[in-house]
């Protein structure tokens, strides 16, 4: 089945289908606007859909032995025009990680006669041979996408039989070809944001170490937006708006059939018109939870987790937004404060800090920026000036890092900052 050209123009998701709990904290907060994140404009030029119907010429790489260039997986029918090959999938995420300013292009291949095992709530477990692809690009002035772009690099997330393996190949100066590097690499780039802003920076493509900082070390590797959360969305296939889950259902990709839409939980667009703390909830999950969140995660032992179901108090006995919560160990990165959020006080919160940091002990998150997400800033800072409820007391006090609608500590694990490491 072929599809036509498809706009590169994505569709934004600015609202919720079923509304996202949130506790007499977060509901206490109002919604002002926050500027668009320039990252979310794209350059026009076509995009074919996916015919699902054998492997479309895809020629997936021997497992440890990747090719030394993008070209030979033939998961484009036009690389340099981003057009993906046969049942390469396009798709967009809700709340996207920031990534100084680049525009992502992103792409999923299912093999033939595969399925991908869905779930509400958890992240789709795709059969081995799914790949995930993203190309990064700055475009030539963000204020007018027509100009054109700079391809910088397209990474692949491969499923192998032993779990997932990272591989990046960078675009030649030329736009002809991208090789395979696994070192990373730096690529000095001029940026014109969509507010004119002109910015310089060496954009950092990671090294395969660095990719396993934010999809888990090994053994635990996973992807960060495979999930119903952030793909619930709808995109544009050549008809119109078409929900990004409806159509691979329609595709006969899943192995149930998903629930219907109105039944579904998800992100909402940081940067759109949501309630702030769903928008700031959301930012925080798309940006730093693949780290904060419980479980084998690289900051799991710290306490502070933003992932979407433990900031829900419906789902979670403990509210940890890092509200009066004090690092116990955050490698000497604290700013000098020591409440990761404070009340109705960003410039005394340690997450502001951080974010807006871009020195390598103290910036977060720790790869895949060296430049400050100014809107996101924005973002959180207006989230927690709004923050109300009782103020964080000094260290040692018997109430110290307890959030001021969290639980008891009695009842509430970690409730006073009781965590054995901290990264934030």
């Amino acid at each position: 089945m072929d599809y036509p050209f498809r706009s590169m123009v994505p569709v934004f998701v600015t609202d919720a289908r079923k509304p996202i709990a949130l506790g007499a904290l977060a509901l206490s907060l109002l919604a002002p606007s926050c500027s668009s994140d320039p990252a979310a404009k794209a350059p026009p030029g076509p995009t074919r859909d996916a015919a699902i119907s054998g492997d479309g010429g895809v020629t997936p790489a021997p497992e440890g032995e990747p090719y030394q260039t993008l070209e030979e997986w033939h998961l484009f029918s036009d690389a340099k025009a981003q057009v993906p090959a046969a049942r390469v999938i396009p798709y967009e995420v809700i709340a996207q990680l920031f990534s100084d300013y680049a525009f992502k292009r992103r792409f999923i291949y299912v093999p033939s006669g595969q399925k991908i095992a869905y779930s509400a709530t958890d992240r789709w477990k795709l059969p081995v041979g799914s790949i995930f692809v993203k190309t990064f690009s700055y475009l030539k002035d963000g204020r007018d996408p027509k100009n054109g772009e700079r391809l910088l690099e397209t990474r692949l997330l491969i499923h192998e039989k032993d779990g997932w393996v990272g591989r990046t190949y960078v675009w030649n100066d030329a736009q002809t070809s991208a090789v395979l590097t696994t070192g990373g690499a730096t690529i000095p780039s001029d940026i014109v944001t969509t507010s004119g802003k002109s910015l310089s920076n060496g954009y950092l493509v990671p090294s395969e170490d660095d990719c396993r900082t934010c999809h888990g070390r090994l053994g635990y590797t996973d992807t960060l937006g495979g999930r119903t959360r952030q793909l619930d969305r709808d995109d544009d296939y050549g008809h119109g708006p078409e929900n990004q889950i409806d159509h691979l259902a329609k595709l006969g990709l899943f192995d149930v059939t998903p629930e219907p839409a109105a039944e579904r939980v998800h992100l909402v667009d940081p940067f759109g018109d949501a309630p702030l703390s769903d928008r700031a909830r959301s930012y925080l999950d798309g940006n730093c939870a693949h780290c904060h969140q419980r479980g084998e995660a690289n900051a799991s032992q710290s306490g502070y987790w933003v992932d979407y179901p433990s900031t829900d108090p419906a789902t979670a006995s403990d509210l940890h937004w890092g509200v009066c919560k004090q690092p116990t160990s955050a490698t000497g990165s604290t700013c000098g404060l020591w409440a990761d959020v404070y009340p109705g006080k960003p410039d005394q919160s340690i997450l502001v800090c951080r974010i807006e940091s871009q020195q390598a002990r103290a910036r977060m998150p720790p790869v895949g920026r060296t430049l400050v997400h100014e809107e996101g800033v924005a973002l959180l800072r207006d989230w927690i000036a709004g923050l109300t409820g009782a103020g964080c007391d000094a260290p040692g006090s018997q109430d110290a890092g307890k959030s001021p609608d969290a639980p008891d500590a009695a009842s509430t694990p970690d409730a006073s900052g009781g965590a054995r490491a901290d990264a934030n």
